[in-house]
């Protein structure tokens, strides 16, 4: 009872502060009211605009026949990204429209693309194969030293593993083109560590056993100076 009492006598004094202030007070309300349907319906616009693009996206894929040329692969690919950037659809759409470029020959186009993905995406489950594919854009551009450099960075930086061994055997595959073969050799060893049994790491095994006949011979240890007590 003291506490209904207590209750409405609070209720008693600030009335006249809320008849005095009601406009503000019905104001702010308002306000509020307002932000929370604006909040509500950009969540509701962000998870609708994700389901329009992961349909567009299928429909995409369904709708180009199995005879199409890579030219229209990349074109809907790329339409999907542009129209619904910042989706995860759009995301996926704009790698594979980068590797439908590659896959044409256009090396310089796909790498700003795969460039375009990484500088959105630097943090994405995907972006050791964005950062692959453009350091393989380097190397079908001849652009020989810098694609090493790009795959180099994939190999210490990617959280992928599976990018990681490869940039590290396409990394020792031009070393050894240019003569590096010690380089190329510790890397060789590197992919057969992380792929003992796998196609990439036979393959880098094939390359390490070619290489030994070309690593530079260690000179043989001198004998240590001294009395020779033998007899």
């Amino acid at each position: 009872m003291e506490a209904h009492d207590a209750a409405a006598t609070f209720i008693y004094r600030i009335w006249p502060k809320i008849e005095a202030n009601k406009n503000r007070i019905i104001t702010g309300a308002v306000i509020v009211l307002a932000a929370i349907l604006i909040i509500l319906f950009l969540s509701w616009r962000h998870q609708q605009n994700q389901i329009d693009a992961g349909d567009a996206l299928t429909e995409s894929l369904v709708s180009i026949p199995p005879n199409a040329n890579p030219a229209q692969f990349s074109q809907s690919y790329l339409a999907i990204a542009s129209d619904y950037s910042g989706t995860q659809s759009g995301t996926r759409a704009l790698l594979q429209g980068a590797t439908a470029l590659f896959n044409q020959g256009k090396y310089t186009e796909a790498q700003g693309y795969f460039q375009r993905y990484l500088d959105e995406n630097p943090d994405s489950e995907f972006s050791g194969i964005a950062a692959l594919g453009a350091a393989r854009c380097l190397e079908a551009e001849g652009k020989i030293d810098e694609a090493i450099g790009a795959y180099q960075h994939v190999a210490q930086y990617s959280s992928d593993e599976q990018s990681v061994t490869q940039a590290t055997f396409s990394q020792a595959r031009l070393s050894m083109l240019q003569g590096r073969y010690p380089e190329a050799f510790q890397d060789f060893q590197t992919v057969i560590q992380k792929d003992p049994y796998g196609a990439l790491g036979n393959e880098a095994r094939q390359y390490a056993f070619e290489l030994q006949s070309k690593l530079p011979r260690q000179a043989p240890t001198a004998p240590a100076s001294g009395f020779n007590l033998s007899h």
